[in-house]
C-alpha cells in the first residue's frame, strides 16, 4: 500500500467553512472520506472547538444554498445528504454523502477519477489549512491528481506536496482527536508556531505568555494538562 500527503491553504474570503477556522483558531476537524464513483463520495468529519465554531459548522453543512467543496474555479452542483451523528457542548459528528456532482471539482472526486477503488482519503483542517493523506493500492496515476489540484485550484487557494511513500502508522483511529479545550489548544499551538518546544526553545515561557496576554501560571498549566492529554493518547495508541 502507498500513501499520498499534500495540503491546501485557503485566502479569507474565498471559502465559508474555511472562515469558520480562521475566526476560530481552536476550531480542529478530522475526517474520513471514500469515493463510491467519480463523482459521488461519502465522508464523516468530526469537529472539536468551542460551540460558536460548531454552530458556525453546522449552519453551513446542513444549508443546501452553501457550497464549500470545489476547489477548482467552477461552482460545485450536487445532491447533498447530512446527518448530525452526535451533537454535545465540545463536539459534532456529520455524516456526509455527495452523489450526481456535476461543475467543479472537489479532492474527492478528482481522486474518484484518478485513483483506485477503494482509496481512503483522511483530512485535518484547522485555520486555514486542510491537510489531506490518502492511502491506495497503486500511486500508478497519482502524477494525474498532482497534475490536476496543482493546476486547476481556484484564486485564493495554494497546493504543498507532502510526500509519496510507503503507507505508515495506519493502526490507529484517524477520527480519534484528543478531546482538549479551546484554551488549552490555544496554548499548545502558539507554544508550537512560536518554537517554544524546539532545542533550543526559541521562546521562554515568560514571553510567550505576555504574546497571549495571560499570566506565566495560567498558561504553564494549561500546556501541561494539554501535554498530559497528549502523552496519555499516545501511550495507549502504541
Amino acid at each position: 500500500m502507498r500513501e499520498f500527503t499534500f495540503s491546501i491553504d485557503y485566502e479569507a474570503g474565498v471559502d465559508p467553512m474555511t472562515d469558520v477556522f480562521i475566526d476560530h483558531p481552536s476550531l480542529v476537524a478530522r475526517g474520513l472520506h471514500g469515493c463510491v464513483n467519480d463523482d459521488d463520495f461519502w465522508r464523516i468529519e468530526r469537529f472539536s472547538g468551542p460551540m460558536a465554531a460548531l454552530d458556525a459548522v453546522e449552519r453551513l453543512r446542513l444549508d443546501g444554498d452553501v457550497r464549500t467543496e470545489s476547489v477548482t474555479e467552477t461552482d460545485f452542483l450536487a445532491t447533498e445528504h447530512h446527518e448530525i451523528l452526535e451533537r454535545s457542548d465540545g463536539e459534532r459528528v456529520v455524516y456526509t454523502y455527495v452523489e450526481r456532482v456535476g461543475g467543479g471539482r472537489s479532492v474527492q472526486t478528482l481522486a474518484g477519477r484518478y485513483l483506485p477503488r477503494g482509496s481512503l482519503l483522511c483530512s485535518r483542517r484547522s485555520e486555514d489549512r486542510h491537510e489531506w493523506r490518502i492511502l491506495m493500492r497503486s500511486d500508478e496515476k497519482v502524477g494525474l491528481l498532482y497534475d490536476a489540484l496543482g493546476a486547476n485550484l481556484r484564486s485564493g487557494l495554494s497546493f504543498h506536496m507532502g510526500h509519496l511513500r510507503d503507507a505508515r502508522r495506519w493502526g490507529h483511529d484517524s477520527l480519534g482527536t484528543v478531546s482538549l479545550d479551546p484554551e488549552q489548544r490555544t496554548a499548545l499551538r502558539a507554544a508550537a508556531r512560536n518554537g517554544y518546544y524546539r532545542s533550543p526553545s526559541e521562546i521562554t515561557l515568560e514571553e510567550l505568555a505576555s504574546k497571549l496576554n495571560v499570566p506565566r501560571s495560567t498558561l504553564s498549566y494549561r500546556l501541561r494538562r494539554a501535554e498530559e492529554q497528549l502523552v496519555m493518547e499516545y501511550v495507549n495508541d502504541v
